[in-house]
């Protein structure tokens, strides 16, 4: 849980939490989170004609940085383009059951003092917003025109999906970005240290940089949340914007909008806020007409998904063909409940089907497109049995089995692994690779042929789980089994399985063998909560199997999801599905002691004043499920503790530039 007010004035209190000088608790402690204050030092990067800087070379690291101390009452000029690093006032020290988040106050953020990077302009993100409902959107347009917007996401505490609001808006530094792809085929544009999300060994929520994500199992959607703003009807007018869209007064309308020949009237002739609920809706001279408020049913959402899969829409008429008459004949009565004329055509191959329609091809062209189809996005706001019937549709219309669509669009692809998401089917994708690295809107489709295949009962398929072996291992002691008691309680010959998982050797474990462990700890009378909630509550686990450097390097783009302080931090984007992505805060590990190092960029047009004593980030707390077995500190041989002022990157203690960290 994240720490209140008043819990971080009880552990200021206690003494194990210290943060000093604190000079104003009154003003400084927020109601989730206490501002820190800028020091007088500053690390700033020089321009120097080192070809480039080798990570395990502390020379050349402190030849390309020199420090700047401002006076007392003094100001730090931070230039558009510049990046330094900084340092806070004051000293922390993080006792071993806490994580601290450093982040940037928001009111610094819009003068374009920001810290991350994230994902490209063009990268879509799953979000729901109070004018269109769930659908697709750039990061960038949300970022740019700071669109209030909900956005799917998971709660670390309890890992269950829902919508939660956007709370800040981050435009970030130009940055190479990467194509990180999941075994399933989802994938994402981000820069390389944008994290994605594990399970540590206690079952615990841990942040992955994509740069160090392959071979790892990271989160994924296994269901996706209802609209907030979920609808079982359309109203035609929404889509239907034409001149040639014409009103009627309906049988029982109780508004008459035209002459009592009711011949009729355009959309373009009463203004839409005095347009009447309960009129129909016509098309030129058209013949059919809808009710404005057309009700969305299941038989609607298999034929559109049919009509998606196998048809296409001319300017006053649809037409579908396949070589399964019955298919046809169902596709052809639902226009025909309304009175629409439909013709037939057959020869030794197939069977074709045209709906005479204008309002239909509209209709239907409008949705979904008229010969590059695909599922509108408005879908995502319909209820599921309607989403069902769409997806039945498509696999009868373009279905190369039972369970995989066979398309040549990309989008349609990338929609269609969301629907069958959102209905809570294992989805996957095949997709033809591309020579060069393009954006997204810049593909164009060919012959290459994208499968989808959605998966009901998936048994082995993407049903590994990172193994939560330090929180398995106290599960069964405090069952009071021995590792050989309970490997047979479990079911299993030998120890073999339960050890791996136990002892780390294995690093991720299945959902059949974790419900196993569960259910035979339950019984026992354990508390297996968190068990549960990573079986049940609505993630599942993809292995990275490749993060690739592409030729686009670019503006990036960054949300902030943190409602009412909750520590959700995370939102739903790329295509085929979707991955869970961080909006990351820096870390401070529990155990931690000293100042903290800011990292600082001015992204805006003009110079900014830094002061010292200004409040220039927030520090929230974290409680995790236990204290940490191995805090940051002397034992770990962690670089940065106890540091007094900015210091540089001490990267090459790490192991894979000859340190031991």
């Amino acid at each position: 849980m994240i720490l209140s007010d008043r819990d971080i004035r009880r552990r200021l209190e206690s003494g194990d939490l210290a943060i000093t000088p604190l000079d104003d608790p009154e003003l400084q402690i927020q109601p989730a989170s206490v501002d820190l204050r800028l020091g007088r030092e500053f690390l700033e990067f020089e321009r120097t004609n080192i070809p480039c800087i080798h990570p395990e070379s502390e020379a050349e690291i402190e030849e390309y940085v020199s420090e700047t101390v401002v006076d007392e009452g003094g100001e730090f000029i931070l230039h558009p383009g510049d990046f330094v690093l900084g340092t806070t006032k004051e000293r922390v020290e993080i006792p071993d059951d806490l994580l601290a988040h450093v982040e940037g106050r928001s009111s610094l953020g819009r003068l374009a003092i920001v810290v991350h990077a994230s994902l490209p302009y063009d990268e879509q993100v799953f979000l729901w917003t109070p004018e269109e409902g769930l659908g697709f959107y750039d990061i960038g347009d949300i970022v740019e025109n700071e669109r209030p917007a909900r956005a799917v996401a998971f709660d670390p505490k309890t890992l269950r999906v829902s919508t939660h609001r956007v709370t800040d808006y981050i435009t970030n530094p130009t940055k190479r970005l990467y194509r990180v792809r999941l075994e399933s085929g989802r994938e994402v544009h981000v820069t390389r240290d944008h994290n994605l999300f594990t399970l540590d060994e206690k079952g615990g929520v841990r942040r992955i940089p994509s740069e160090d994500a392959v071979g790892q199992f990271v989160m994924v959607p296994e269901t996706l949340p209802r609209s907030p703003s979920e609808a079982d009807e359309l109203d035609l007018l929404d889509g239907l914007t034409s001149a040639e869209t014409t009103l009627y007064a309906s049988d029982g309308g109780s508004l008459t909008i035209s002459d009592e020949s009711n011949e009729g009237v355009p959309t373009t002739a009463i203004a839409r806020t005095d347009t009447p609920a309960d009129v129909d809706v016509g098309f030129g001279q058209d013949n059919t007409r809808l009710p404005r408020q057309f009700a969305l049913t299941p038989e609607f959402g298999w034929t559109l998904g049919f009509y998606i899969a196998a048809g296409c829409a001319e300017r006053a008429q649809i037409q579908v063909r396949d070589v399964d008459t019955a298919l046809l004949e169902r596709f052809g009565a639902f226009f025909e409940e309304y009175g629409t004329d439909l013709s037939w055509e057959t020869d030794e191959q197939w069977t074709g089907v045209t709906v005479s329609s204008a309002l239909w091809a509209e209709f239907f062209g409008e949705l979904a497109g008229c010969r590059e189809k695909t599922i509108p996005a408005c879908a995502f706001n319909w209820p599921k049995p309607v989403l069902e019937g769409v997806l039945d549709g498509l696999l009868d219309g373009g279905g190369v089995r039972g369970d995989t669509l066979s398309t040549a669009h990309s989008t349609l692809a990338d929609r269609a692994a969301y629907l069958g998401t959102r209905l809570g089917l294992v989805t996957s994708v095949d997709s033809p690779e591309q020579d060069v690295d393009t954006p997204t809107s810049e593909v164009s489709d060919s012959d290459e042929l994208w499968t989808v295949e959605f998966t009901a009962d998936p048994h082995d398929c993407f049903q590994s789980v990172p193994a939560p072996s330090t929180s398995l291992r106290e599960l069964r002691e405090r069952a009071g089994l021995s590792i050989a008691d309970a490997a047979e309680a479990m079911g299993y010959a030998s120890t073999s399985t339960l050890s791996s998982i136990e002892n780390e050797t294995a690093g991720t474990t299945s959902r059949e063998t974790l419900e196993r462990v569960r259910d035979t700890y339950a019984e026992a009378g354990v508390d297996t909560t968190r068990l549960d909630q990573i079986l049940e509550a609505g993630v599942r686990f993809e292995e990275v199997v490749d993060v690739e450097a592409t030729d686009r390097v670019e503006p990036t783009y960054d949300l902030e999801v943190q409602p009412a302080g909750q520590p959700v931090e995370n939102f739903l984007g790329g295509r085929n599905g979707g991955i869970f992505l961080s909006n990351t805060a820096g870390l401070c590990d529990p155990g931690y002691q000293g100042q903290i190092t800011l990292e600082l960029s001015n992204l805006g047009a003009a110079p900014v004043s830094l002061a010292p004593d200004m409040r220039i980030s927030q520090l929230t707390f974290t409680e995790l499920t236990s204290p940490a077995e191995r805090p940051y500190g002397k034992e770990r041989g962690s670089k940065y503790q106890g540091q007094s002022g900015p210091q540089a990157s001490r990267i090459g203690g790490d192991r894979e530039f000859g340190g031991e960290q």
